[in-house]
């Protein structure tokens, strides 16, 4: 991982693209405008105490979280998405926001200026 990011591993989207400079962009910038409203969706769902519609979110976040390595960020949804599929309490969602702030932020910048270091 590249010392510049913390939240992310830029590396495994480079490697998903075939180290594509435009795929990689493009992809990431599909991360920074679909996941925000994702995660709004799960947080609402958590809020209402909405298992399915909470363990749905989070399985299609988990899998972008993933896409752009970020692993903290994933894991909590993991745990989220088993949560809501086990009938057990649902986590808190500021958790959840706190970690992908920074993961949303590293993403944007990483679609302008990663372009494979450290690779």
């Amino acid at each position: 991982m590249s010392a510049r990011y913390h939240h992310i591993d830029p590396g495994v989207l480079w490697r998903a693209c075939g180290a594509d400079r435009d795929a990689y962009a493009a992809l990431a910038q599909t991360f920074v405008e679909h996941a925000p409203p994702l995660l709004a969706r799960l947080e609402a769902a958590l809020a209402q105490g909405a298992a399915p519609a909470a363990g749905a979110a989070a399985h299609a976040l988990k899998g972008m979280a993933q896409l752009v390595g970020a692993d903290a960020l994933g894991a909590l949804l993991l745990a989220c998405e088993r949560a809501a599929g086990a009938g057990a309490p649902l986590p808190p969602a500021a958790p959840l926001a706190a970690a992908f702030a920074p993961a949303l932020a590293e993403v944007a910048h990483s679609g302008r200026h990663y372009h494979g270091e450290g690779a």
